[in-house]
């Protein structure tokens, strides 16, 4: 019932010549895929095949010339961690190559597997400290003292990235925002120390 909700809404706008963006790859995906194979119609299909990633949108916009490279340092070294929701997409890391046009930015990938958080097991209660196990590798590298922070596109990564570090995890649209001179106070985030577990 919400899928179709959501894909009559979504179709009509495309009908208006509207691109659909969306900044978390989980919701991408599902948009892309997972209403598709539920739905198998027409408006599920449209819906599909104009919905993109945001970083993928963002990346062929620079790739097409479109893109304004006005872009300020940020002078910053965070450790990115590519989502599985991501991969899945097959768009490669566009989050991560518009990472790079960011002069002064220095961004370590953190190949190290899932974060743990596994959609929404990592929130229960009783699944906490496995779900911490099964990201010790993401986090461990994290903790590297050399890393200011975290990035990556996926918000249950990003929470728990911060709940096993003493670091923020900030979304690269974010880190983009800054250094064209919006969201001054992500800033202030990225130099932030804290004693206790940080969730921004």
């Amino acid at each position: 019932k919400i899928a179709r909700h959501n894909t009559n809404l979504l179709a009509d706008a495309v009908r208006q010549g509207y691109e659909i963006v969306a900044s978390e790859p989980a919701a991408t995906l599902c948009l892309t895929h997972e209403y598709r194979n539920l739905l198998d119609d027409d408006d599920a299909q449209l819906v599909a095949e104009n919905t993109s990633d945001i970083g993928a949108y963002l990346w062929r916009m620079h790739q097409n010339g479109e893109l304004k490279l006005e872009l300020q340092s940020v002078e910053a070294k965070l450790g990115y961690h590519r989502p599985c929701h991501l991969k899945a997409l097959q768009v490669g890391s566009p989050g991560e190559n518009l990472l790079g046009l960011i002069p002064g930015l220095e961004i370590h990938r953190t190949d190290k597997g899932c974060s743990g958080m596994a959609g929404t097991y990592g929130l229960m209660r009783k699944n906490y400290r496995s779900s911490l196990r099964a990201g010790r590798q993401v986090i461990t590298s994290l903790r590297n003292p050399l890393l200011q922070a975290g990035t990556t596109e996926c918000s249950a990564c990003k929470m728990q990235m911060e709940q096993g570090t003493t670091k923020p995890t900030v979304h690269p649209i974010k880190l983009l925002a800054l250094s064209y001179g919006l969201m001054p106070e992500i800033a202030d985030l990225l130099n932030a120390r804290s004693q206790e577990f940080v969730v921004t």
